[in-house]
Protein backbone atom coordinates (compact mmCIF):
# COMPACT_ATOMS: atom_id res chain seq x y z
CA UNK A 1 0.00 0.00 0.00
CA UNK A 2 0.78 3.46 -0.03
CA UNK A 3 3.10 5.41 2.59
CA UNK A 4 1.38 6.25 6.14
CA UNK A 5 -0.93 8.67 6.37
CA UNK A 6 0.34 12.68 7.51
CA UNK A 7 -0.48 12.90 11.10
CA UNK A 8 -2.53 15.94 11.78
CA UNK A 9 -1.37 18.17 14.31
CA UNK A 10 -5.42 18.87 15.08
CA UNK A 11 -9.17 17.98 14.82
CA UNK A 12 -10.58 19.34 12.21
CA UNK A 13 -12.91 22.58 13.95
CA UNK A 14 -16.48 21.79 13.96
CA UNK A 15 -18.42 23.02 11.36
CA UNK A 16 -20.36 26.00 12.41
CA UNK A 17 -23.32 25.36 9.55
CA UNK A 18 -24.99 22.57 11.24
CA UNK A 19 -26.36 24.49 14.23
CA UNK A 20 -27.25 27.32 11.47
CA UNK A 21 -29.00 24.71 9.83
CA UNK A 22 -30.96 22.97 13.26
CA UNK A 23 -31.89 26.91 14.03
CA UNK A 24 -33.28 27.07 10.23
CA UNK A 25 -35.31 23.95 10.82
CA UNK A 26 -36.40 24.92 14.23
CA UNK A 27 -37.65 28.26 12.57
CA UNK A 28 -39.62 26.42 9.41
CA UNK A 29 -41.50 24.04 11.81
CA UNK A 30 -42.66 26.72 13.98
CA UNK A 31 -43.60 29.01 11.05
CA UNK A 32 -45.25 25.79 10.31
CA UNK A 33 -47.00 25.52 13.43
CA UNK A 34 -48.27 29.66 13.23
CA UNK A 35 -50.05 28.25 10.16
CA UNK A 36 -51.92 25.68 11.71
CA UNK A 37 -52.37 27.81 14.59
CA UNK A 38 -52.97 31.13 12.94
CA UNK A 39 -56.51 29.26 11.67
CA UNK A 40 -57.97 29.85 14.97
CA UNK A 41 -57.09 34.05 14.81
CA UNK A 42 -60.06 36.68 14.18
CA UNK A 43 -57.54 37.70 12.02
CA UNK A 44 -57.19 34.55 9.68
CA UNK A 45 -55.58 36.14 6.01
CA UNK A 46 -53.23 38.10 7.45
CA UNK A 47 -51.84 35.05 10.10
CA UNK A 48 -52.45 32.49 7.67
CA UNK A 49 -50.58 34.37 5.26
CA UNK A 50 -47.68 36.38 7.14
CA UNK A 51 -46.92 32.48 8.93
CA UNK A 52 -46.86 31.09 5.73
CA UNK A 53 -44.67 33.37 4.31
CA UNK A 54 -42.53 33.05 7.65
CA UNK A 55 -42.20 29.35 7.24
CA UNK A 56 -41.50 29.64 3.44
CA UNK A 57 -38.01 31.79 3.90
CA UNK A 58 -37.17 29.63 6.78
CA UNK A 59 -37.36 26.38 4.56
CA UNK A 60 -35.43 27.92 1.81
CA UNK A 61 -32.82 28.81 4.01
CA UNK A 62 -32.84 25.02 5.83
CA UNK A 63 -32.82 23.81 1.95
CA UNK A 64 -29.53 25.61 1.03
CA UNK A 65 -28.03 24.87 4.30
CA UNK A 66 -29.20 21.19 3.86
CA UNK A 67 -27.38 21.41 0.30
CA UNK A 68 -24.48 22.71 1.72
CA UNK A 69 -23.88 19.94 4.05
CA UNK A 70 -25.11 17.06 1.95
CA UNK A 71 -22.42 18.22 -0.49
CA UNK A 72 -19.24 17.83 1.77
CA UNK A 73 -16.01 17.61 -0.56
CA UNK A 74 -13.34 18.17 2.40
CA UNK A 75 -10.35 15.74 2.88
CA UNK A 76 -12.63 13.44 5.72
CA UNK A 77 -15.28 13.08 3.17
CA UNK A 78 -13.44 12.45 -0.06
CA UNK A 79 -11.17 9.87 2.29
CA UNK A 80 -14.52 8.64 3.44
CA UNK A 81 -16.02 7.92 -0.07
CA UNK A 82 -12.73 6.27 -0.71
CA UNK A 83 -12.95 3.60 1.91
CA UNK A 84 -16.59 2.99 1.05
CA UNK A 85 -15.21 2.23 -2.24
CA UNK A 86 -12.73 0.03 -1.40
CA UNK A 87 -15.11 -2.10 0.74
CA UNK A 88 -17.71 -2.39 -2.09
CA UNK A 89 -14.85 -4.05 -4.04
CA UNK A 90 -13.11 -5.91 -1.64
CA UNK A 91 -17.10 -7.28 -0.48
CA UNK A 92 -17.56 -8.48 -4.23
CA UNK A 93 -13.88 -9.74 -4.06
CA UNK A 94 -15.01 -11.98 -1.57
CA UNK A 95 -17.53 -13.31 -2.82
CA UNK A 96 -16.01 -13.79 -6.66
CA UNK A 97 -15.32 -17.27 -7.60
CA UNK A 98 -13.17 -16.62 -10.30
CA UNK A 99 -9.18 -16.35 -9.02
CA UNK A 100 -9.03 -13.21 -11.92
CA UNK A 101 -12.12 -11.46 -11.22
CA UNK A 102 -11.31 -11.65 -7.55
CA UNK A 103 -8.01 -10.12 -8.10
CA UNK A 104 -9.15 -7.48 -10.18
CA UNK A 105 -12.08 -6.36 -7.77
CA UNK A 106 -9.35 -6.76 -5.03
CA UNK A 107 -6.86 -4.09 -6.84
CA UNK A 108 -9.50 -1.79 -7.18
CA UNK A 109 -10.30 -1.68 -3.69
CA UNK A 110 -6.52 -1.02 -3.33
CA UNK A 111 -6.36 1.98 -5.97
CA UNK A 112 -9.06 3.31 -3.68
CA UNK A 113 -7.18 3.10 -0.34
CA UNK A 114 -4.41 5.23 -2.33
CA UNK A 115 -6.69 7.49 -2.90
CA UNK A 116 -7.65 7.82 0.55
CA UNK A 117 -4.31 8.17 1.74
CA UNK A 118 -3.64 10.92 -0.44
CA UNK A 119 -6.63 12.79 1.19
CA UNK A 120 -4.64 12.90 4.92
CA UNK A 121 -7.58 13.03 7.11
CA UNK A 122 -8.38 15.00 9.91
CA UNK A 123 -10.41 12.86 11.39
CA UNK A 124 -8.85 10.59 14.11
CA UNK A 125 -10.94 7.49 13.08
CA UNK A 126 -10.00 7.58 9.72
CA UNK A 127 -6.19 8.30 10.33
CA UNK A 128 -6.53 5.38 12.52
CA UNK A 129 -8.08 3.22 10.12
CA UNK A 130 -5.39 3.97 7.25
CA UNK A 131 -2.84 3.22 9.95
CA UNK A 132 -4.43 0.15 10.86
CA UNK A 133 -4.48 -0.83 6.93
CA UNK A 134 -1.17 -0.09 6.62
CA UNK A 135 -0.44 -2.64 9.28
CA UNK A 136 -2.52 -5.31 8.03
CA UNK A 137 -0.40 -5.81 4.59
CA UNK A 138 0.71 -9.59 4.91
CA UNK A 139 2.10 -11.50 1.81
CA UNK A 140 -1.42 -12.76 -0.14
CA UNK A 141 -3.86 -10.50 -1.28
CA UNK A 142 -6.64 -12.80 -0.06
CA UNK A 143 -5.66 -12.67 4.00
CA UNK A 144 -4.34 -8.92 3.45
CA UNK A 145 -7.80 -8.41 1.86
CA UNK A 146 -9.95 -9.99 4.31
CA UNK A 147 -8.24 -8.17 7.29
CA UNK A 148 -8.42 -4.62 5.86
CA UNK A 149 -12.57 -5.54 5.02
CA UNK A 150 -12.77 -6.02 9.28
CA UNK A 151 -11.19 -2.69 9.31
CA UNK A 152 -13.54 -0.99 6.98
CA UNK A 153 -16.79 -2.69 8.25
CA UNK A 154 -15.56 -1.28 12.28
CA UNK A 155 -15.43 2.30 10.87
CA UNK A 156 -18.24 3.82 11.84
CA UNK A 157 -19.55 7.20 9.80
CA UNK A 158 -20.79 9.48 13.02
CA UNK A 159 -17.13 9.53 14.03
CA UNK A 160 -16.46 11.73 10.80
CA UNK A 161 -17.38 14.96 11.33
CA UNK A 162 -18.54 16.22 7.75
CA UNK A 163 -20.29 12.76 7.25
CA UNK A 164 -21.86 13.14 10.41
CA UNK A 165 -23.27 16.33 9.45
CA UNK A 166 -24.50 15.46 6.12
CA UNK A 167 -26.52 12.53 8.33
CA UNK A 168 -28.11 15.01 10.41
CA UNK A 169 -28.89 17.54 7.62
CA UNK A 170 -30.18 15.17 5.24
CA UNK A 171 -32.68 13.53 8.90
CA UNK A 172 -33.67 16.83 9.38
CA UNK A 173 -34.91 17.49 5.84
CA UNK A 174 -36.80 14.30 6.19
CA UNK A 175 -38.23 15.48 9.22
CA UNK A 176 -39.49 18.50 7.62
CA UNK A 177 -40.74 16.78 4.65
CA UNK A 178 -43.21 14.95 7.15
CA UNK A 179 -44.29 17.98 8.31
CA UNK A 180 -44.79 19.57 5.78
CA UNK A 181 -46.88 16.55 4.16
CA UNK A 182 -48.85 16.54 7.36
CA UNK A 183 -49.32 20.31 7.31
CA UNK A 184 -50.67 19.94 3.64
CA UNK A 185 -53.01 17.31 4.50
CA UNK A 186 -54.39 19.50 7.31
CA UNK A 187 -55.15 22.69 5.83
CA UNK A 188 -56.66 20.63 2.91
CA UNK A 189 -59.25 19.22 5.62
CA UNK A 190 -59.36 22.40 7.04
CA UNK A 191 -60.22 25.53 4.60
CA UNK A 192 -60.29 23.25 1.24
CA UNK A 193 -63.66 22.71 0.48
CA UNK A 194 -63.67 21.73 -2.98
CA UNK A 195 -63.12 17.48 -2.91
CA UNK A 196 -61.25 17.07 -6.49
CA UNK A 197 -58.52 19.87 -5.21
CA UNK A 198 -58.80 18.52 -1.57
CA UNK A 199 -58.02 14.53 -2.52
CA UNK A 200 -55.23 15.75 -4.53
CA UNK A 201 -53.39 17.66 -1.95
CA UNK A 202 -53.92 14.47 -0.21
CA UNK A 203 -52.49 12.30 -2.73
CA UNK A 204 -49.11 14.03 -2.75
CA UNK A 205 -48.84 14.93 0.89
CA UNK A 206 -49.10 10.89 1.40
CA UNK A 207 -46.46 10.75 -1.09
CA UNK A 208 -44.96 12.95 0.55
CA UNK A 209 -44.78 11.29 3.94
CA UNK A 210 -44.43 7.86 2.33
CA UNK A 211 -41.24 8.88 0.84
CA UNK A 212 -40.02 10.62 3.85
CA UNK A 213 -39.91 7.59 6.33
CA UNK A 214 -38.91 5.56 3.68
CA UNK A 215 -35.84 8.17 3.48
CA UNK A 216 -35.95 7.87 7.24
CA UNK A 217 -35.95 3.81 7.43
CA UNK A 218 -32.97 3.80 4.87
CA UNK A 219 -31.04 6.17 7.09
CA UNK A 220 -30.85 4.77 9.75
CA UNK A 221 -30.21 1.16 8.43
CA UNK A 222 -26.99 2.53 6.20
CA UNK A 223 -26.07 4.46 9.61
CA UNK A 224 -26.43 1.91 12.45
CA UNK A 225 -26.87 -1.29 10.82
CA UNK A 226 -24.74 -1.36 7.73
CA UNK A 227 -22.40 1.41 8.72
CA UNK A 228 -21.74 2.65 4.58
CA UNK A 229 -23.54 5.64 4.39
CA UNK A 230 -22.20 6.78 1.13
CA UNK A 231 -23.02 11.03 0.58
CA UNK A 232 -22.95 10.04 -3.32
CA UNK A 233 -26.90 9.51 -2.92
CA UNK A 234 -27.86 13.19 -1.07
CA UNK A 235 -29.54 13.87 -4.58
CA UNK A 236 -32.23 10.83 -3.75
CA UNK A 237 -32.45 11.82 -0.03
CA UNK A 238 -33.31 15.48 -1.15
CA UNK A 239 -35.50 14.74 -3.49
CA UNK A 240 -37.15 11.60 -2.76
CA UNK A 241 -40.09 13.34 -0.87
CA UNK A 242 -40.61 15.81 -4.08
CA UNK A 243 -40.66 12.89 -6.23
CA UNK A 244 -42.96 10.96 -3.80
CA UNK A 245 -45.55 13.83 -3.61
CA UNK A 246 -45.65 13.70 -8.04
CA UNK A 247 -45.94 10.16 -7.68
CA UNK A 248 -49.04 10.32 -5.06
CA UNK A 249 -50.60 12.40 -7.57
CA UNK A 250 -49.87 10.47 -10.68
CA UNK A 251 -50.97 6.76 -8.97
CA UNK A 252 -54.39 8.80 -7.98
CA UNK A 253 -55.15 10.03 -11.32
CA UNK A 254 -54.14 6.26 -13.14
CA UNK A 255 -56.76 4.91 -10.42
CA UNK A 256 -59.25 7.57 -11.50
CA UNK A 257 -58.74 7.11 -14.92
CA UNK A 258 -59.27 3.44 -14.35
CA UNK A 259 -62.07 3.64 -12.65
CA UNK A 260 -64.05 5.77 -14.90
CA UNK A 261 -62.81 3.15 -17.37
CA UNK A 262 -64.55 0.20 -15.36
CA UNK A 263 -67.36 1.99 -14.21
CA UNK A 264 -68.12 4.84 -16.60
CA UNK A 265 -68.34 7.15 -13.26
CA UNK A 266 -65.36 8.97 -11.02
CA UNK A 267 -65.64 6.90 -7.21
CA UNK A 268 -67.00 9.47 -5.11
CA UNK A 269 -67.83 9.35 -1.01
CA UNK A 270 -66.88 10.29 2.61
CA UNK A 271 -64.12 7.18 2.46
CA UNK A 272 -62.63 8.33 -1.00
CA UNK A 273 -59.66 10.92 0.50
CA UNK A 274 -59.00 8.74 3.29
CA UNK A 275 -58.44 6.06 -0.05
CA UNK A 276 -56.42 8.14 -1.87
CA UNK A 277 -54.08 9.63 1.05
CA UNK A 278 -53.01 5.39 1.41
CA UNK A 279 -53.02 5.12 -1.79
CA UNK A 280 -50.12 8.44 -1.94
CA UNK A 281 -48.69 6.99 1.18
CA UNK A 282 -47.74 3.65 -0.42
CA UNK A 283 -47.09 5.41 -3.80
CA UNK A 284 -44.29 7.49 -1.99
CA UNK A 285 -43.29 4.84 0.22
CA UNK A 286 -42.71 2.31 -2.63
CA UNK A 287 -41.33 4.98 -4.88
CA UNK A 288 -38.67 2.76 -7.12
CA UNK A 289 -41.39 -0.29 -7.52
CA UNK A 290 -43.55 2.72 -8.97
CA UNK A 291 -41.47 3.86 -11.24
CA UNK A 292 -40.61 0.60 -12.29
CA UNK A 293 -44.61 -0.33 -12.86
CA UNK A 294 -44.82 2.92 -14.60
CA UNK A 295 -41.82 2.28 -16.61
CA UNK A 296 -43.13 -0.67 -17.73
CA UNK A 297 -46.58 0.66 -18.95
CA UNK A 298 -44.56 3.35 -20.76
CA UNK A 299 -42.50 0.75 -22.76
CA UNK A 300 -45.85 -1.32 -23.11
CA UNK A 301 -47.53 1.92 -24.80
CA UNK A 302 -44.95 3.40 -26.42
CA UNK A 303 -43.16 0.32 -27.75
CA UNK A 304 -41.26 0.64 -30.97
CA UNK A 305 -42.59 -1.02 -33.86
CA UNK A 306 -40.48 -4.14 -35.57
CA UNK A 307 -37.87 -3.66 -38.09
CA UNK A 308 -39.16 -4.50 -41.49
CA UNK A 309 -37.63 -7.14 -43.86
CA UNK A 310 -35.71 -4.26 -45.84
CA UNK A 311 -34.47 -2.64 -42.86
CA UNK A 312 -32.85 -5.78 -41.46
CA UNK A 313 -31.28 -6.47 -44.99
CA UNK A 314 -27.59 -6.22 -44.48
CA UNK A 315 -27.29 -5.70 -40.82
CA UNK A 316 -25.62 -7.77 -37.90
CA UNK A 317 -27.58 -8.76 -34.69
CA UNK A 318 -25.12 -8.23 -31.24
CA UNK A 319 -24.56 -10.73 -29.64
Amino acid sequence: MAKEPAKATRERPCEIGVPWAILAFTLSAGGMGLVWVSLTLPLVPAAFYGSLALAGIFTLAFFFLSLMHAMQRDGDAVCWEALHHARISWQQAIGERDDQRARLFYERGQSAVEMAYRCEPNSASLRQALTQLKAEETAHWRTEMARSLGVLLALDPFSVPSVRNAIWVQSLWQVWAILAGGLAAGLAWQIINAVPLRTLIYAASGGMLGASLYNLRTLADHVAVQRDYSSRFWVDYLTRPMVGAVLGVVVYAFAIGLAWTLTLQSPVGSQMPKVVFALGFLSGYALRSVLEWLNGIAKTVFRSAPPSAQGREGTEELP
